[in-house]
């Protein structure tokens, strides 16, 4: 509507009496009356109008009406003084009134007054929407006015978007802090202004909230001529990004993501542009954002990015070696083999990441690059034909066999003399830097889904040069680093007693000793190998865990051996061995320290101890029933013995018994509720006697106290004492593996069973055979532990006693294991060699801890390899014959002792 601006008129009126001289008292005069001419009134106002009423007697009546425009409200219409209340009104408007007077004799008089109603005028007000940068300070301020009135109110409103927290909603000015985002995202708000007519006017705007961008340039080079001027591709926070490298296969690739991005875990990917499948690839855990100067607040029409600084030279003083990398044939087998046991997906992430990385065979490792290698030589090593690319090749495994294959019938000898090639490169593998040595390295063993690995010692180097390997004994060394690459040598090594076969070479036995010893019926010797030095050259650098390529060489020592014609003995000899290592980098394990409430609770773990009688048993790194309280104390129930216990500073469990000795556990790793640890004993003099890493379970409930591991129809429980290794399943299959992993325990109703291990023909057509019966028992401790005995052979002499026992104690039951039910079993085997003689601990099975899971005796043939098929290059076989569980062909194997059965 149109709108006109009347000022409003005070009411005013004009009095006037005229007193006219009468010359005779009975002449009556006519009445008068006054009031103003004009009142201005705005609508739904109201006002007062006076009227003056003149009359030569003393009463006079009034009658006020309207006559004309708007309707008015009247109030008092009968009185001199009228109130008169203004309507609502479109447009200016008159409205008329008159007032009437009467005297007593009848006589009348009237006079108008035109009331001017003006219409209200609306306030005006404006405001600034302006664009700003998250997280920082916004202030919105008004602008209002009222041409006909003042401002008597603001009410500032959110309309839309992420809800901000507003102060000053009912002032001119609105202040909030700008919600984080990570793309432009839009605030939209209102203001009502009211004045004092208590008509208001609005306004909308938007407020364009901006993410504040980082950039992360990952530079690095690819070592290889076929990929210059090819695409190198980055995915960062689920956008892709991509440059091109220059001649030299240099590259800078910026990345950007939100400055609250905390997954910066990245892949890159370089595509050759002159040999179609020809892909390298990379991860980069963890990237390092770009020297940045402050961003600054205010008007922005897009994505702020927060800039470097203006030279190249600034930035490279700021962090000269943030996020560069080298994309080779290492990081590429490395990739494919991260990607293949994430069931082929790229993890999400660098948790992710490190949970695969451990897991990662080094043998597996290094073999691929050398086939990497040989692909991106080309020729007769080129892509085979309907392989799309290298990814594709490295992580089908039957595809990758039949290509070491026929990489090694066209030259033999090629994988390992690529090895050799790759770990003699500094660009492939490179020198380690001092400050990335770690103080301390723990030897893990690539562990299947749903296991822990087991075994392995620790190397402890300490700034003076000195260091300490400690695994089933404790040795000294000092090392150096020369080149990058670190040599230990050490220092009156104790060395370590095995018993291998009469060979010729083993410990220097000749052909001639050979013989004189078979036919004297030896047929194994002691061997006493020491520790001379070691190299050990890294080969990737993980994000927890690195992988080294290990040369040892140790001095083997027989023994003497006395026979009837003599005495057979050595001068010794120096063995070299070449094993490729995983590391896991005890500087970068911090989080995972143990906790006091964590502890206080019955677990298993390991320690040194005498387990068996006085001659009868022997003492290493065994399990053990720890039951910690939580006032510090605690019992290890095998022997009862007593002890107190802390969390030192570094998040160490420290149990300490009444004779001084102790035993001090580092948590290592963590799956589930199953935990690796670092058990390290010592004597009372605070030297160090053995460790070991092993898992440390606890059990939530104390030892189980009643069971029933019959088994099912058609179902055993198979042992997974060395199947727990990554190289023992593929594709979550278990290998066959000559039958090594058939091993198990049946047990029957009626106490009876059968221990496994024979078998009439290989998968797929595998039968079971039953050709060693067990009987068993369920019996209870004087505390009603109870525990089963499996009574593996009888005696020769009285067959209705047992000369094997092992015993069983349950520890804790799962549903669902990998294959099937499983059980934790606290275990240890007694032997004696007859009926009268005195039970001893069987070599190798004191008490542990063992895994079991009931699988049926099909699954064999459903799932695995044939026994034809090995993991060495003389057993493979024509590939595409329909059976899972295909091993990965590895040629050079690093060897890890199996325990006993």
């Amino acid at each position: 509507m149109k709108f006109k601006n009347f000022k409003q008129v005070s009411v005013s009126f004009l009095a006037c009496a005229i007193l006219a001289a009468c010359g005779s008292d009975d002449t009556d005069e006519m009445p008068t009356v006054t009031v103003a001419s004009s009142v201005a009134l705005k609508e739904n106002r109201s006002v007062d109008i006076i009227s003056v009423g003149q009359d030569d007697g003393s009463s006079l009546s009034y009658q006020w009406t309207q006559e004309s425009g708007p309707t008015l409200k009247l109030a008092n219409i009968t009185s001199a003084i009228v109130g008169v209340t203004a309507p609502s009104v479109d447009a200016d408007g008159t409205a008329v009134l008159r007032v009437t007077v009467t005297d007593s004799a009848n006589q009348t008089a009237s006079a108008t007054v035109s009331v001017l109603v003006a219409n209200n005028r609306l306030p005006t007000v404006t405001a600034l929407f302006e664009g700003v940068v998250e997280k920082s300070a916004v202030t919105l301020t008004a602008s209002a006015t009222d041409q006909d009135g003042s401002i008597s109110s603001y009410l500032w409103t959110q309309t839309t978007g992420v809800p901000v927290i507003l102060t000053g909603e009912t002032t001119a000015s609105l202040s909030f802090t700008a919600p984080s985002v990570s793309a432009d995202t839009d605030l939209g708000f209102s203001l009502m202004v009211t004045d004092d007519d208590d008509e208001s006017a609005s306004v909308v705007g938007t407020v364009t909230v901006t993410p504040i961008m980082m950039t992360y340039t990952v530079r690095g080079n690819v070592a290889d001529a076929a990929f210059a001027s090819s695409e190198v591709s980055g995915t960062l926070a689920g956008t892709s990004f991509s440059t091109t490298t220059d001649s030299n296969g240099a590259f800078s690739l910026p990345l950007k993501a939100d400055d609250d991005e905390t997954n910066l875990f990245t892949n890159l990917i370089v595509k050759s542009a002159s040999t179609a499948g020809l892909e390298y690839y990379k991860f980069v855990p963890q990237l390092n954002a770009d020297p940045v100067l402050a961003a600054v607040a205010g008007k922005v029409s897009s994505s702020t990015q927060v800039s470097p600084p203006a030279t190249k030279a600034d930035a490279l003083a700021a962090d000269e070696g943030a996020n560069t990398v080298s994309i080779n044939a290492v990081s590429t087998a490395l990739y494919s083999l991260i990607v293949s046991a994430n069931n082929g997906e790229v993890p999400a992430d660098l948790d992710q990441f490190t949970l695969i990385e451990k897991s990662v065979s080094p043998d597996e490792l290094i073999e691929a690059a050398a086939v990497v290698k040989l692909i991106t030589q080309g020729g007769a090593f080129a892509l085979p034909e309907g392989v799309s690319n290298v990814l594709e090749l490295l992580t089908n495994t039957e595809a990758y066999n039949s290509y070491v294959t026929a990489a090694e019938t066209a030259t033999p000898g090629i994988i390992s003399a690529t090895v050799d090639d790759i770990i003699a490169d500094p660009e492939l593998t490179p020198p380690i830097a001092p400050e990335s040595l770690a103080s301390t390295y723990y030897e893990v063993y690539p562990a299947a889904v749903g296991f822990l690995s087991r075994g392995g010692g620790r190397f402890e180097f300490h700034q003076d040069g000195g260091g300490i390997e400690t695994t089933g004994r404790v040795e000294k060394f000092s090392w150096a680093l020369t080149n990058g690459t670190l040599t230990l040598t050490y220092i009156d090594p104790m060395g370590s007693y095995s018993y291998p076969a009469v060979e010729e070479g083993v410990a220097g036995l000749t052909m001639a000793q050979v013989e004189q010893l078979h036919s004297a019926g030896v047929n194994q010797v002691e061997v006493l190998r020491k520790p001379q030095s070691t190299t050990m050259k890294r080969v990737i650098e993980g994000e927890k865990t690195d992988t080294f390529r290990i040369v040892a060489t140790v001095k083997e020592t027989m023994t003497p051996v006395t026979l009837t014609g003599g005495v057979v003995s050595t001068s010794g000899k120096l063995d070299e061995s070449t094993t490729d290592q995983l590391m896991r980098n005890g500087d970068k394990l911090s989080e995972l320290k143990l906790t006091a409430d964590e502890v206080v609770s019955d677990w298993i773990v390991e320690h040194y101890y005498y387990f068996g009688e006085p001659g009868l048993g022997y003492s290493d790194m065994f399990a053990d029933l720890f039951e910690v309280s939580a006032d510090g104390t605690g019992i290890a129930r095998v022997l009862e013995r007593p002890f107190t216990w802390t969390i030192d500073e570094q998040g160490v469990f420290v149990a300490r018994f009444e004779d001084g000795s102790s035993v001090h556990i580092s948590k290592l790793d963590q799956s589930g509720s199953d935990i690796q640890v670092f058990s390290e004993s010592y004597d009372a003099e605070g030297n160090l006697i053995a460790a070991d890493t092993d898992y440390a379970l606890e059990v939530e409930n104390g030892v189980i106290g009643e069971f029933d591991l019959t088994n099912g129809e058609g179902k055993y429980w198979t042992s997974f004492i060395n199947q727990w290794r990554k190289s023992a399943w593929e594709d979550g299959n278990l290998l066959w593996d000559d039958g090594f992993a058939y091993f198990g325990w049946q047990f029957n109703a009626g106490n009876t069973g059968y221990q496994l291990g024979s078998f009439q023909a290989s998968p797929p057509d595998f039968a079971p055979v039953f050709d060693r019966p067990i009987k068993w028992i369920v019996d209870t401790e004087s505390d009603d532990v109870a525990f089963q005995s499996i009574y593996r052979w009888q005696c020769g002499d009285v067959d209705t006693e047992p000369c094997a026992r092992r015993d069983w104690y349950m520890l804790k039951q799962v549903e669902t294991g990998v294959l099937g039910p499983r059980i934790y079993v606290f275990e240890f085997e007694e032997r004696r060699n007859d009926s009268q003689s005195p039970w001893y601990v069987a070599r190798g099975l004191g008490p542990r801890l063992n895994i079991y899971e009931e699988i049926a005796f099909d699954y064999w043939n459903q799932t695995a390899a044939p026994a034809a098929f090995s993991r060495g290059m003389q057993a493979s076989r024509p590939y595409g014959a329909g059976v899972t569980g295909v091993a990965r062909l590895v040629l050079e194997p690093s060897q890890t002792t199996a325990l006993g059965f």
